[in-house]
Formats: C-alpha cells, structure tokens, sequence
C-alpha cells in the first residue's frame, strides 16, 4: 500500500499505478468523505463511461402504453 504525503496546500499526490488503474486523468473529479476514522476518495462517474448504459430502455415503451391504454379501456367500459 502506497503512503503519500500531505503538501502545505492540504494536496496529495496518487501514485501512478491507481491512477491507470482506475483511469484518473487530469482535471477528473473524485468524491471525499470521511467513512469512520477513514479518508475515501471515489471517482466521480464520467459521462463518457455512462454513454449507452441506458441502451434500450425505452425501446418498447410505446407499445407499454398501448397495452396501458388497452387495459385502461376495459376497465372504465
């Protein structure tokens, strides 16, 4: 486990191998909290690595509201 060292301006260096590991580069955001008597630092999610995660979630919603509107009709006959 790598040790850092914490500069006068309250920064720390993360040693290259995490950064490539968790592909950090330069100007990414990262999440702080304190967790107990730890620091945690997260990656903030990229909107690049959420590209297509929604792929298909709407490919058959017209057809979910016809059968609603379907259903619907029946009921209020």
């Amino acid at each position: 486990m790598p040790i850092v060292k914490l500069s006068s301006k309250g920064q720390v260096v993360i040693p290259a191998e995490i950064r490539e590991s968790f592909e950090l580069y330069e100007g990414d955001r990262l999440l702080i909290e304190r967790k107990d008597s730890d620091i945690v630092i997260k990656p903030v999610a990229k909107l690049s690595r959420l590209k297509g995660i929604d792929k298909g979630a709407w490919k058959d919603t017209s057809k979910e509201i016809d059968k609603m509107r379907e259903e619907w009709d029946k009921e209020f006959e």
